[in-house]
């Protein structure tokens, strides 16, 4: 027996290298996750009743509004959640930005977060650009709040299964959503928090972020669900202080479309869960106790290399009839194994790489892999004809007397089916006109028996049946038996005649495609050496003019004991004066630069049409006096109108059209700024001047850059850049802008903007 077990040595051994291969790779990670989603469908537990989810479903939308909604209102739900005295309340909303607009809101929501006990807040780490960032909440929110981190595990395959209790950038940890409202009524979970502990996260010293008491959430059985209402009923006061009395309150997103929504194993209807519904699912854990987390890799190797000796040595005392169903056996004990211990013990065993490697120990062991291996020469035979008879090249296979033995479907169609018949010789095929001289198949076949070696000749001429000529390349190798006996040989006749037009053509077409690319790379570097230049000359370019303006500024201040002479004052104006209109230059192609090289960033939120051109009058009004040109509005929207855009830039594309209207009006003429709601929804805002108008051949030159249509002549200030710029910086905004013009009527510019 000790002899059988020897045997079994070199088995055992590959095995293990299978089994470490397997469990350091993670290969077979996919059938793992199956198996462990299996599980926790097989030990979920019905749904915690003292969590309180409150949505923001589509029923809250439609009653409430489209979302974000203003501040005020979550204030208003947190004291009625207070009123019921829960025992904590989370928001999982990320309140990162002050709003500027409605400032009387925050100061309301901040109140309310003072006073309406525990209310935890969410911390969100994410990506941008190449870096990691931390986005808290504004200060007023943060200093009257919890804080808990909302990032979740995510696994290779898009799902998320657990999470870190303690995450966070450098060393600054955040406790989980979950675990913050559940230390809220167990203060020491905070210092005995379980999992996995990662320590020193390696990730951590590339990407900066770092976290500890790694989980896995058991989720809970879908047949059953949290309490759940909306948040348009909680406000209206549809639902009973009582369903939140002593519960955990958790208000999020639900609704589609509005929130991230990541898959789970499991979930009520096989939907993806919310942020709110896995923090929900985490806190529910907590709550049973009940996390889980994965076997370490020294211990999974260990029980992985033990299951599969029990096998080899189970395999080696059983008979031979018996042993496929050890085999089996032990495969379906392994994952019982896992399944017992992550009920049991919290730990999940992944099995896939034991069980691959237990039914790998069969084959490799039977007897039968002979009868197999014997089965398969002939699928491989079977597999080379049909290879042979697929392949685009006439192969002929000939015996040692030179007969002819075989020959693929491509040679019977260039050669004829009839030398196939029994004792058809092979230089009845062809004849070879290759190195300067003429052979015969049966010279070219007994050349490469000499030499050993197959003879390959390129571009040969071939004469078929003495009437077809074909240029080919050709290949003859010869075969030999165990004993070095001739057996015959094998000739391949690649026909290039086709080939040969079609690389005619293919080299045509690629020396025209060649000119293409050659002119649109020379294009590309022109334009990106221009973008560069520009950048790079109006960096350089404002530092000194800084100082100049800054300077000529300091001269026109009045000193009363060293006043300036007039005509040195005047001097000094007109510095100040080029200064600033050199600077608008410099920065219009800084401008210009970014958009171009698609590094200007724009902050889109929501812009108060009246806000806008409100704003946009006033500055323009002191352009307008000096040559009484007047300036009014018509046709204005609802006062609530608003755009989505940037609104520095959109302020800046109407100041645009508003400046060109002043500065090219004849004197004492008028400017009209009208407003209107287009067919597709968009909100157009068109400047109207009284000007000279524009011809048919200036409109189209009219939005590219350094263009002034003559301008340079008359005597008015502009860079050529201004319409470039407003026109791109629309696009960008997802607007579009236009003119029409009547010569010598005036013309009218426009800018469509999408509504918030």
């Amino acid at each position: 027996m000790p002899r059988r077990l020897s045997k079994q040595t070199p088995i055992a051994l590959i095995l293990a290298a299978a089994i470490v291969t397997l469990t350091w790779t993670d290969a077979a990670w996919r059938l793992d996750r199956w198996l462990y989603d299996a599980c926790l469908t097989w030990l979920a537990k019905p749904a915690s009743a003292d969590i309180v989810i409150v949505e923001v479903d589509q029923r809250s939308l439609r009653t409430l509004g489209r979302w974000p909604w203003p501040r005020d209102i979550h204030a208003k739900l947190l004291r009625k959640l207070a009123a019921a005295r829960p025992t904590a309340i989370a928001l999982d909303f990320v309140f990162s930005e002050a709003d500027a607009e409605h400032p009387e809101a925050d100061a309301e929501l901040s109140m309310a977060l003072r006073n309406s006990g525990p209310v935890i807040l969410p911390v969100i780490i994410e990506s941008n650009a190449d870096s990691l960032v931390e986005t808290l909440p504004i200060a007023s929110f943060r200093s009257a709040a919890i804080l808990g981190h909302a990032n979740l595990e995510i696994d290779k395959d898009g799902v998320g299964r657990g999470l870190l209790l303690w995450s966070g950038l450098g060393a600054a940890r955040w406790p989980a959503m979950a675990l913050a409202a559940y230390a809220v009524r167990y203060p020491d979970a905070l210092k005995a928090s379980t999992g996995a502990r990662t320590g020193n996260n390696p990730a951590g010293v590339v990407t900066g972020l770092a976290g500890d008491h790694r989980v896995g959430l058991p989720f809970y059985d879908t047949s059953t669900d949290f309490v759940r209402v909306s948040y348009a009923d909680v406000l209206s006061g549809a639902v009973a202080d009582r369903v939140f009395k002593d519960k955990f309150v958790l208000v999020g997103l639900t609704a589609a479309g509005i929130e991230r929504e990541l898959p789970a194993p499991l979930a009520v209807g096989n939907r993806p869960l919310s942020g709110v519904e896995f923090v929900a699912a985490g806190l529910d854990a907590l709550l049973k106790q009940k996390f889980w987390q994965e076997l370490p890799w020294l211990w999974q190797c260990g029980v992985a290399l033990l299951l599969t000796g029990l096998t080899v040595g189970a395999g080696a005392w059983a008979p031979a009839r018996w042993l496929p169903l050890v085999v089996a056996a032990f495969a379906v004990g392994t994952v019982v194994l896992s399944l017992l211990l992550l009920a049991f013990g919290g730990y999940w065993f992944a099995p896939a790489a034991t069980v691959t490697v237990v039914f790998l120990s069969y084959p490799l062991r039977s007897w039968r892999q002979f009868e197999k291996l014997l089965q398969s020469l002939f699928a491989e035979r079977k597999r080379a004809y049909i290879t042979l008879n697929a392949i685009v090249d006439a192969v002929v296979t000939t015996r040692d007397n030179g007969e002819i033995d075989f020959m693929n479907s491509r040679a019977l169609d260039m050669f004829g089916p009839k030398l196939l018949e029994a004792g058809r010789n092979i230089d009845q095929l062809f004849s070879a006109q290759a190195g300067g001289k003429l052979w015969l198949p049966s010279e070219l076949i007994a050349e490469s028996r000499s030499g050993n070696a197959p003879l390959k000749f390129e571009h040969c001429r071939l004469t078929v049946s003495d009437q077809q000529s074909v240029t080919a390349n050709l290949v003859v190798a010869p075969l030999f038996g165990s004993q070095g006996e001739a057996l015959g040989a094998v000739i391949t006749v690649n026909d290039l005649s086709e080939r040969m037009l079609m690389a005619k053509l293919l080299l045509k077409k690629a020396e025209e495609f060649s000119e293409i690319r050659e002119s649109m790379d020379r294009v590309e570097q022109m334009s990106t050496a221009k973008s560069q230049f520009m950048a790079q000359i109006g960096h350089e370019l404002r530092t000194p003019l800084n100082a100049v303006i800054g300077f000529a500024q300091l001269l026109q201040m009045e000193d009363p004991e060293h006043p300036l002479a007039a005509e040195h004052l005047e001097a000094a104006n007109e510095i100040f004066k080029a200064g600033m209109h050199l600077l608008n230059l410099i920065n219009d192609l800084l401008d210009l630069a970014r958009i171009e090289s698609g590094k200007l960033s724009l902050n889109l939120t929501a812009v108060e049409l009246t806000t806008l051109l409100d704003d946009c009058l006033a500055w323009i009004a002191p352009l307008a006096n000096p040559n009484a040109i007047v300036v009014e509005l018509a046709n204005p929207l609802a006062p609530t109108t608003c755009l989505y855009a940037d609104a520095g830039r959109a302020k800046q594309v109407l100041l645009n059209f508003l400046s060109n209207a002043v500065k090219y009006n004849r004197p004492g003429g008028r400017v009209v700024v009208s407003t209107q709601t287009t067919d597709a929804g968009y909100v157009r805002i068109a400047v109207t001047d009284t000007g000279p108008g524009l011809s048919t051949a200036q409109l189209d030159r009219l939005f590219k850059s350094f263009e002034r249509l003559d301008a340079e002549h008359s005597g008015i200030e502009g860079t050529g850049i201004g319409l470039a710029i407003a026109k791109q910086l629309t696009e960008l905004m997802a607007g579009r802008v236009g003119v029409s013009s009547i010569p010598e009527v005036g013309s009218t510019f426009w800018a469509e903007f999408p509504p918030a």
